[in-house]
């Protein structure tokens, strides 16, 4: 080493600050407003400065022409949001289904602006919270962050390397159908009960019509939610686990993917 930064280093640098700069948009917590903008792009650098010294990435950004730098922040980027992309599926997993059940005890009534999330349901918010909680407990952010820096070992950084296109967008649109289904089954359990409860009152108001089920019904729904959630916060907890695996296990496979 000669004590100076080359020009192949600083391309490195800005390749993979292309690409974890993409991926960062949905990492969980940090692309919150919870964590101050200029706190996330001084995080971005140092990652990306010691990602890039770690991997020794080297762009020969001397030899490039213009369309060539372009090409290669387009792919970096193309890289960093299809990463982002299976990041914020899984996240939009655990919404939805916080969603569905919300919509089943009458609580969209109640939703609340929240600067950090925007205009949610307060289940939303604690599944999110719940998510953040148990990703960041179990150490993914690790398996994560770590996934992102060892993908510039197999997908070269400012090389064009053809990959399978077909396959990568295949893959993220299969992917993006687990949003309805894996969240139907996290919120099933809880829709079931809510949809027995609901059941019960409709025979209530038909044998006994005196009894005013729109009065006792909402109360009694919002009751029976909460129980619900209470008794099975243990098994929701373990189904937010599984979420986080799958997102570190399916993070890899489109890493395999794109190195072909």
């Amino acid at each position: 080493m000669n004590g100076f930064i080359t020009p192949s280093q600083i391309g490195g640098f800005f390749a993979v600050l292309s690409r974890l700069g993409a991926f960062f948009m949905a990492f969980p917590f940090i692309n919150t407003s919870m964590v101050p903008v200029n706190v996330r792009v001084i995080l971005i650098v140092s990652l990306s400065f010691f990602a890039s010294m770690i991997v020794n990435v080297q762009v020969p950004i001397e030899h490039y022409t213009l369309i060539d730098i372009a090409a290669m922040v387009l792919k970096e980027v193309f890289i960093g949001l299809s990463f982002a992309l299976v990041t914020a599926i899984f996240i939009g997993i655990v919404s939805y289904a916080a969603e569905l059940i919300s919509y089943s005890m009458g609580l969209t009534v109640a939703n609340m602006f929240d600067p950090t999330f925007g205009v949610i349901s307060v289940l939303d918010r604690l599944y999110i919270l719940l998510f953040y909680l148990v990703f960041f407990i179990t150490g993914s952010y690790r398996l994560l962050i770590g996934a992102a820096i060892a993908s510039f070992k197999v997908i070269p950084a400012g090389k064009v390397v053809p990959f399978s296109t077909g396959r990568i967008f295949e893959f993220l649109i299969t992917k993006a159908a687990l949003l309805f289904s894996l969240a139907f089954n996290l919120a099933f359990p809880v829709m079931l009960t809510l949809f027995i409860t609901n059941l019960a009152l409709a025979l209530i108001n038909r044998l006994i019509p005196q009894i005013n089920v729109f009065i006792v019904g909402l109360p009694l729904q919002i009751f029976v939610g909460l129980f619900a959630l209470i008794v099975g916060f243990s098994a929701i907890v373990y189904a937010i686990s599984s979420l986080v695996e799958m997102l570190t296990s399916n993070l890899f496979t489109l890493i395999k993917l794109f190195g072909g």
